[in-house]
């Protein structure tokens, strides 16, 4: 139970959740039924931002300059904080809503309703702010040059997980909550010729790509072990009857510190590329393809609130199983986590493990328990949400803590 001198809200925010349940599950539904990918959220969008409109905040579509985001704004009784919570909604590649992003907007939306209905006389706003393309379009690092985050003070936001529910508490100041990323694309050039008749007058592009990818499997070994490099060939030729003139391959590059992604893993990977070439007579161009996603801060102060308000509402929570570190995937949530405090809950979504961006995730969010944990994630959220227009004292202690690890990490 949170420590507060005035728990009241926490019905109404529960109360509000409830009878807008029914609503919410059918957004769910509807946006797992309609995957956009990024930036092309047009129906999500919509219907998110139509949501908040009907729950009386003030919406403002297309902000910062990008189409498919929105920001909703709910004013307290005065001057107070602005907590952000953050809605993300887009989808993958052929697996659609793998992810469960359609989970994670209700889980959002629902928390922006709930602590919107218990306001009352708390000072300060709730800000919802839809922030698209999270699966490698970086939505969120457009908005925060934007300035779009400029008055946000806490930003809160959720995340659909497998089986369990972790919400941990023991983070180190050097830990991190993802790892940072950022893209590459490399594009091999040589010259055509045919393959069987003169293959000594061309240059084979793909030749020069596939010493690319031995080339970083060579390296992996001499990486730390949190690196993660993985690629995809997007172009390969057109016929094996000629020698392809053209070859191209988009790569992810991965590590716990930004500076060790780009002073370490990004230079010897652009490295390999130009003597991939130089081995085969081919050129490379190095072009950027996905934007910097810098690894998530924690912040142990609104995981503990957080976490206390989902005990409070009987979402079961899991014991950890891994160590205090972190690792994981990328998201830009993290860019918003290295400007203000900020927590990302997870909550399960599935009775067994399963992969993240499957066919198996997308099938566990329209699942009657990724509904109601995505709602009693929600509870948690707008509560917190609500807690900390309260309590100035918990906003002033995230705040402390979120300076340490700056400190700790610089």
């Amino acid at each position: 139970m949170p420590k507060s001198t005035n728990p009241a809200y926490q019905a109404l925010v529960a109360t509000a959740i409830d009878e807008a349940s029914e609503e919410l599950v059918a957004i769910s539904r509807d946006i797992h039924s309609h995957p956009e990918l990024n930036y092309q959220e047009h129906h999500a969008a919509e219907v998110l931002a139509d949501s908040l409109d009907g729950h009386g905040f003030e919406v403002e579509r297309a902000v910062g300059g990008v189409e498919t985001a929105f920001r909703a704004v709910a004013h307290g009784s005065g001057d107070g904080p602005s907590i952000g919570i953050l809605v993300e909604y887009d989808a993958l590649p052929d697996v659609g809503h793998g992810c469960g992003h359609n989970l994670l907007a209700i889980s959002t939306l629902g928390g922006g309703i709930g602590a919107k209905a218990a306001l009352g006389e708390l000072p300060g706003r709730i800000v919802v702010l839809g922030t698209p393309a999270e699966e490698g379009g970086g939505g969120k690092i457009r908005l925060l040059e934007a300035g779009i985050f400029d008055d946000i003070d806490i930003s809160l936001s959720s995340h659909p997980a497998a089986d369990k529910t972790v919400v941990r508490t023991d983070w180190p100041l050097d830990a991190s909550l993802s790892l940072a990323m950022v893209g590459y694309r490399y594009i091999f050039r040589g010259k055509a010729a045919h393959a069987a008749s003169k293959p000594y007058e061309g240059v084979n592009a793909l030749n020069a790509l596939i010493h690319l990818f031995t080339g970083i499997d060579a390296m992996r070994q001499h990486l730390r072990e949190d690196v993660r490099i993985h690629g995809i060939i997007s172009d390969g030729g057109g016929a094996p009857n000629v020698v392809p003139d053209f070859a191209a391959a988009n790569f992810m590059l991965r590590s716990r510190e930004k500076d060790y992604l780009h002073e370490v893993v990004v230079e010897r990977v652009a490295s390999i590329a130009q003597g991939a070439a130089a081995m085969t007579g081919a050129t490379v161009e190095i072009e950027p393809f996905y934007p910097l996603y810098e690894n998530v801060r924690p912040n142990v102060t609104l995981a503990k609130a957080t976490g206390d308000h989902a005990a409070h509402y009987g979402l079961r929570l899991d014991e950890p199983e891994s160590d205090a570190r972190g690792a994981g995937g990328s998201t830009d949530f993290g860019n918003v986590s290295q400007v203000v405090p900020s927590f990302a809950m997870t909550f399960a979504i599935s009775e067994v493990p399963i992969p993240g961006h499957s066919i198996e995730m997308a099938a566990a969010a329209i699942t009657d328990l990724g509904h109601g944990n995505a709602l009693l994630c929600a509870k948690a959220i707008g509560a917190t949400a609500c807690e900390l227009l309260q309590d100035p004292s918990l906003v002033a202690r995230a705040r402390a803590e979120f300076d340490q690890r700056g400190e700790a990490l610089s």
